[in-house]
């Protein structure tokens, strides 16, 4: 039976044969740097060193970058001299950078803006032909690694945010040799399946790990699906070509979610504007019909017989008092002229003189003027104002 090995007895074996390797020692790599990190504490640079196929990690210390005649940068070709050796704890080989020498662009670095300048004149990133995202979306698909915590963070704003939207997952790798493919497939399949949405989206990572986000196939997927479509891929500061080719890039894939649904509060916000508005409009209206109730009812009683026998009533009822108070008028008028008729007529009359002492004397009805109308012994009758008296003629004296 072989002897039982502790990790730690592993890797510090491995590290010995490394360390003990004089091929090892001294050598100069050629690589594209990616992933270029800087601890602020202690100074030392972290970084892969990369071609087409391999990458391999390296380490500068502090030491060492104090000597260095160029600026570190992602995508700058170099060439690193130092030990290759091993970090005992994660059991990983890496080179151990004593200095650097710069060579030009990187050959990765290269490829990839080539890829971008090719896909941009076939119009792959042209804004005027993107799609606009759905503002309340039915159905949204979500294409991404099923065991990446970007599934979960997208699925947890989706239900808060949007509940009542369907989610549909379409698992893929989303690193790897495999991964183009695989990704471009499960573009393909979400297309077919009518949607309103698509996700495409992958946590952070390195360079390398994100590298399959701009790959040619993935783009062509991208741009050939008539679904509109959502890219969130890595962090904020990375942007993949699939990004580029995307209608809408969002910066983290929790950001995708909130960017392809809406607010189910803010539904809720104007569903209850929109009933005030509507409960106050319904107010309104039927304040309006009461008054043109009222108003028609109104024209309809002046108009109906009814009304009209009760108007000819109060016009008969004025025009008859208007003839009482004018037949009042006219008897007063005349009852006036009769009265000063009466008082002139009585002015001339004989009874008025009489009433002065005067007295009329009469032969039968005749009035008696001369002396000459009468001979003696006539009897003739004296009136006075009050009563009269008969009296015989003895003379008549001229």
């Amino acid at each position: 039976m072989s002897v039982i090995l502790t990790v730690s007895q592993i890797n510090r074996y491995m590290a010995s044969k490394i360390r003990g390797d004089t091929k090892l020692k001294d050598v100069a790599v050629k690589g594209e740097i990616s992933n270029l990190n800087t601890s602020y504490s202690s100074g030392h640079f972290y970084f892969t060193l990369k071609d087409e196929n391999s990458s391999l990690k390296a380490i500068m210390f502090s030491s060492a970058t104090k000597n260095l005649r160029v600026e570190l940068k992602n995508g700058l070709n170099v060439m690193a001299l130092g030990n290759i050796d091993c970090y005992e704890r994660d059991g990983v080989y890496q080179i151990i950078v004593t200095d650097i020498q710069p060579i030009g662009v990187g050959a990765v670095k290269e490829s990839l803006d080539k890829l971008k300048i090719r896909l941009k004149d076939k119009g792959y990133f042209n804004s005027d032909i993107k799609k606009e995202i759905p503002y309340a979306p039915k159905t949204i698909g979500v294409v991404t690694s099923i065991t990446g915590a970007a599934l979960q963070d997208i699925l947890n704003i989706l239900k808060r945010r949007y509940p009542i939207c369907r989610v549909l997952v379409f698992p893929t790798l989303v690193q790897g040799i495999d991964a183009k493919d695989n990704i471009a497939d499960a573009l393909m399949l979400a297309d077919s399946m009518n949607l309103n949405t698509i996700i495409l989206a992958r946590g952070g990572g390195s360079a390398e790990d994100l590298s399959v986000f701009n790959e040619e196939k993935v783009a062509d997927a991208i741009f050939n699906i008539k679904t509109p479509i959502i890219s969130a891929v890595g962090h904020e500061t990375d942007i993949t070509i699939a990004d580029l080719v995307a209608d809408l890039r969002a910066p983290t894939p929790s950001a995708a979610a909130e960017l392809a649904s809406p607010d189910i509060s803010v539904f809720y916000s104007t569903i209850d504007s929109l009933k005030q508005r509507m409960r106050k409009t319904v107010e309104n209206k039927i304040s309006d019909c009461g008054v043109l109730s009222k108003s028609a009812y109104e024209r309809f009683n002046a108009a109906s017989p009814e009304r009209r026998l009760e108007i000819g009533e109060v016009k008969l009822n004025n025009s008859a008092q208007r003839l009482r108070t004018s037949i009042y008028n006219i008897l007063n008028k005349y009852s006036d002229r009769l009265a000063a008729s009466a008082s002139l007529l009585d002015s001339y009359s004989p009874l008025k003189v009489l009433s002065r002492g005067y007295s009329l004397t009469l032969s039968g009805e005749r009035v008696i003027t001369k002396a000459d109308e009468v001979s003696v012994g006539d009897t003739v009758e004296i009136r006075f104002s009050d009563s009269s008296i008969n009296a015989e003629v003895k003379n008549i004296n001229h």
